[in-house]
Parts: C-alpha cells; structure tokens; sequence
C-alpha cells in the first residue's frame, strides 16, 4: 500500500522488504529501493519510521540486529544510509546519518529532515547540520513538506526554524513566493503565510488569487487578510463571493456601519446556514428582527430559504400553511414544511404518505417522525417495502429497525433480500451491530407471527451459519 497511509503490519512489511533489499544490495535491488522510497508519502514515511524502532518482547525489530548492517552502513550506497537511519539502535543511526550528510539526492534530503527531530542529540544535531545545507529548489518543498508535518515535535520547532532562516540566508527574504507553486498543499499554505507576513501582496493581487485559489484553508487566509488590508474593497466584493468562507468573513469581520440592510437581508437567504445564521446576528445587531423578515418572505411568495429561515428562528406554521407548503413543487419547501409543521398536526396518515414523496430528503424525515409514532405497526409500511421506489423501501426499514428489537430482526432479514445492494448491505450490518450488542439483553421473547417471520427469513439468509445459529437461539426458532 505504498502512497497510502500504511497499517502498522502493512509498515512492517515494508521494512522487512526493505531490509532484505539491503541485504541483498546489487545494482537491482537498489533501484527497487529507489522506486519505493520515491512513492513514500509523508505519512508512510513517518509511520515507518514510527514502526522500525517499535519492538516488544513478542515482536523483534523489522530492520533486524546491528550486527548484520555493520558492513552495509556507509559503504554501498546512500539509499542503504537511508534505511539504516530508521534503525533501533541510536549508534547506527548516528552512523547512517553523517554518511547521509556527504550525500545528494532528494531522498537523502527527506531522511536528514526525519532525524533531524530525532530523540537522540548526537544523531539529531548532525542531521541538522547537513539539512540546512539542502536549500536547492528541488529539495525544499521535500523537506518543508516533511518538516511541517513534524513541527508539534520536541525538536520540531527548532527545526523548522532553523530551516527557514537558512532558507531566507541563501535565497533571499521573497523566497516563499516560489513555494506559492509547491505540489504539496501543506508546504503551498506555509508559504502563503510566509508570504502574507511578510507584506508580499497588495490588495490587487490578494483580489486575483483568490478568485483562482482552490485551496479552502488558504481561500480563508487569502480573505481574513485582504480584510484586513483593505477592509471597504474587500468587503464589498467578499459579501457577494461564490465562496462560503468570503462571505463569512465579510460579514464577521467588517464594522457595523458598513452594512446596509438589503445587503443583510439578501445574506439571510443565501444558501449556506452558515452564512446565513451569521447574517441574522448582523440584522439583530442593527435593531432589526430577523423572524419578521423571513414571515414577510415567506407570505410574500413560495421561498424555501424562507422556511428554513423561519426554522432556524424558531417559528412554526400554522396547520393551514404546513399544508399548503407540503404540496409545492419544490421539495426544498416540502421538507422545511414538513420540519416546521406542528406537531398535533403530522398524522400518521399523512406521515404514510409522505413515503412516497418524489424526494428522499422528505421520505427519509418522514419515516423518522413515522418511526417515534406511538401506534405504528410493521405491516404499516408494508406498501413503502413492496414498492418499486428504493428510497420508499429504505424508509420502511427505517421505520421498521426502530419498532421493537424483532420487528428490527425481522425487517433486517427481509432488507437484507433487497436488490438495491447498499440498502441490503446496511441492514446485514444492522443486523450484526444487534446480534453484538442488543442481543444478549433483549429479554422480550419474539410474538408467534415474528417467530414464524424470523424463522422464515433465516432459511434463505446469506449469513454464516454461527450468525443464523445464534439469531435462532435467541429468538427461540
């Protein structure tokens, strides 16, 4: 699983493969381990790390004994330094590690930054030595990438530190605009902070890359800085920005007085809770009631946002208009509605039927509030489980896993024949979860016709048969 992030056996087996490589050391086992440390990411690299010192009395070290490394170390070659500088024993590190130091290559460079955190002072201070010597382009943004991911270290601090400043020695103070390119995100948002503190950007250029940015953390930083730049031009063009975290940012950031109340009011209906629930604490503050607005919104035309708006107020419909907002066209509207409808008002009539409302949002709602209705029974939803709907079905089982612990067996087992795959997948996990954890304590015996159910289904389940055995014993077929 090299590239991904590595299990703890994965990254034992790793090394081990490793190991024999070294052992091995001809000219095609080291292209192999070429080829492999070339694809590490960080996290594999780290957790391998983590790994190649981690032994207990059961387990020996994956890299093996020092013995067997003493005429490999700085003697082959300096992917073979590489491995070695992972290893236990803090005197072969040592050693790995100034036979790195008069090494080139970008993977040397990422196995200096990796010790250069190290535990052990007489490995570590080496190792930092040599790294901030590695200030060619090609190897900054590996070992920045490294570094970062590191700096909540003990040592990780002083190296990121010492590294930066070695960086602005040789390159020069606007040497975080050429990490402004970096493949990596994480070394492109440390130098966009760099950039940023240190004044690089007018307004004119914050307005151009942030138009471009598709990055969502460095987007934010981009606005909270422009806002603080240039706070009337940003806040004009942030408050009407396609992006979420631009128009969050104008509205929490900019003064009272540069608001006007349509622009407040055309925020409270944007799509985003978020942007609108920010937009409200603005309205309220300017003396006005957001409530008000969203019912005048609301009367004044089928609105959605509207409702949700009145929802997030805390207001309700009366009987009437949760009536008439449930049979719109727009199922946005239908489900505020159906959220915003009082309670005395959602029959289980109605709740049935809404099972087979055109939207899954509302089918999904519905089967919810259906499933905390005191007098619903499993034969109740029986046409949503026949049809040929499968969100109608889904609802049903829904509805069904909440009645009782067998009426949960039950509707899992039937699901479980589903041809939809993922609805019959989540119910034979459901019916697992309880088998494991609610079986044990459901002291209620089963009626004759969940009995007679449950026995039925169990004959053409696709379950093992420990799993069948054991549903059979507690229901008691």
């Amino acid at each position: 699983m090299i590239g991904g992030v590595l299990s703890s056996r994965e990254a034992d087996d790793e090394l081990r493969r490793l190991r024999a490589l070294c052992q091995r050391s001809d000219a095609g086992a080291l292209d192999e381990i070429k080829s492999r440390l070339g694809v590490l990411s960080v996290a594999d690299l780290l957790r391998l790390d983590e790994r190649a010192r981690f032994g207990t009395w059961r387990q020996s070290d994956p890299l093996g004994g020092t013995a067997e490394w003493a005429t490999l170390v700085g003697r082959r070659d300096s992917l073979i330094d590489c491995i070695a500088s992972m290893h236990a024993d803090g005197f072969l590190r040592e050693r790995a590690v100034r036979a790195l130091a008069v090494a080139e290559g970008e993977i040397v460079a990422r196995f200096l930054a990796l010790r250069s955190v190290d535990h052990v002072g007489q490995v570590r201070d080496p190792a930092l030595s040599a790294l901030l010597t590695r200030t060619d382009p090609a190897e900054v943004e590996r070992v920045l990438e490294l570094v970062l991911r590191v700096r909540t270290r003990t040592h990780g601090a002083v190296a990121l530190t010492s590294y930066v400043e070695k960086l602005d020695a040789s390159r020069g103070p606007e040497y975080p605009r050429d990490l402004l390119t970096a493949d990596t995100a994480l070394v492109r948002r440390f130098g966009l902070e760099a950039a940023m503190a240190r004044g690089m950007f007018d307004s004119g250029e914050l307005e151009e890359r942030l138009a471009t940015e598709q990055d969502q953390w460095s987007r934010r930083l981009l606005a909270e800085h422009w806002m603080l730049l240039d706070p009337t031009k940003a806040k004009a063009k942030l408050l009407h920005s396609k992006y979420v975290e631009g128009r969050l940012i104008a509205l929490q950031s900019s003064a009272d007085d540069q608001f006007d109340r349509s622009d407040l009011e055309r925020r409270m209906l944007d799509r985003s809770s978020r942007v609108r629930a920010a937009a409200r604490w603005r309205y309220r503050r300017a003396g006005h009631d957001p409530a008000a607005y969203y019912r005048a919104q609301w009367e004044a035309g089928d609105d959605a946002i509207a409702l949700a708006g009145l929802q997030e107020t805390g207001q309700v419909l009366t009987e009437t208009e949760a009536f008439e907002a449930l049979s719109s066209e727009d199922p946005r509207t239908r489900l505020a509605a159906l959220y915003l409808s009082p309670k005395e008002s959602r029959s289980k009539g109605l709740l049935l039927r809404l099972l087979s409302d055109p939207s899954r949002a509302v089918v999904k709602h519905a089967a919810q509030l259906l499933a905390a209705y005191p007098s619903i029974r499993y034969d109740d939803v029986a046409g949503a489980a026949a049809s040929e709907s499968p969100s109608q079905r889904r609802a049903a089982w829904l509805v069904r896993r909440e009645l009782d612990d067998w009426d949960r067996v039950r509707g899992d087992l039937e699901a479980m024949r589903d041809p939809e795959a993922e609805l019959a997948g989540e119910a034979e996990r459901d019916l697992m979860t309880w088998l494991e954890r609610r079986a044990a304590i459901t002291y209620k015996l089963p009626l004759p016709s969940q009995r007679e159910a449950i026995q039925s289904l169990l004959g053409g389940a696709e379950l093992s048969l420990d799993a069948v055995a054991r549903i059979a014993f507690h229901a008691g077929v």
